[in-house]
């Protein structure tokens, strides 16, 4: 008798095609260039530009879960900072949103405590690795004592892209980064957010700005250090060229 071949799994066809994800990260290059247009002394049109990213970014996912549900409810709940370990690539005009919103809500008591908790966790993980940082497990210094993100209204849009639907799952990855594998998560969403993020490194390199991906600590302590980091960075001054992550170059290099 012969034996009938067993049928792989295949994922699930989404409508959220590559091309569908480059109309998108377009769209916004358009939208946003026109803020990052800007040249305003305060940095005012890429602290904008920053913010209609993020919400936009917000918008499209919760369209995307209503189009295409995830397979269970997503799991990130505010105090759940597992992977709050992990390394966030940020663009310029982001990391100069949240400084300006760190400048503008905390005392300036308050404001020195959290440059020091950012000097220390950039000179813990400043180099690492994907792989190196999860293993080393420093917590973000934007995290409160709840554990909750304290700047969860101007977050990046990394972070607000990211979600697990198994939040078991998750802490077993972060206790064994290298053995044991991701979380299971709602890739639309994941991808329409990444895809907000192309269409503003597109705008900025439109405009002849830096867009390279940043570390996010390593460039927040630029930002906090130095106040005319916006100017500078407008100025097309390599400001933020210390906190340009190594690991996404080469990967560049790897695949041209």
């Amino acid at each position: 008798m012969r034996r009938q071949k067993r049928a792989l799994p295949l994922a699930p066809p989404t409508r959220y095609t590559p091309a569908v994800l480059e109309g998108i990260a377009d769209g916004e290059r358009a939208a946003l260039g026109l803020s990052l247009a800007r040249r305003a002394i305060d940095c005012a049109g890429a602290v904008a530009a920053a913010g209609a990213a993020l919400a936009r970014a917000e918008a499209l996912q919760e369209a995307a879960a209503a189009a295409e549900p995830p397979a269970r409810p997503v799991a990130c709940r505010a105090g759940c900072a597992t992977c709050c370990v992990s390394k966030v690539l940020v663009l310029a005009p982001e990391v100069l949103r949240i400084a300006a919103h760190l400048r503008a809500t905390r005392p300036a008591a308050e404001l020195a405590a959290l440059e020091e908790r950012v000097r220390a966790a950039d000179a813990a993980t400043r180099g690492l690795t994907r792989l190196e940082r999860a293993e080393a497990r420093v917590p973000c210094p934007l995290l409160d004592e709840r554990g909750a993100c304290s700047i969860h209204a101007v977050r990046p849009i990394v972070c607000a892209g990211w979600n697990s639907l198994d939040a078991a799952a998750c802490e077993r990855h972060f206790a064994a980064p290298a053995a044991v594998p991701t979380a299971p998560m709602h890739r639309p969403s994941y991808e329409v957010a990444n895809a907000v993020l192309a269409g503003l490194g597109w705008a900025a390199k439109e405009q002849g700005l830096d867009a390279a991906p940043l570390e996010l600590i390593a460039a927040l302590r630029i930002a906090l250090e130095r106040p005319n980091a916006g100017e500078r960075w407008l100025a097309r001054l390599p400001v933020f060229a210390a906190a340009r992550d190594a690991e996404w170059q080469e990967d560049r290099r790897r695949e041209a």
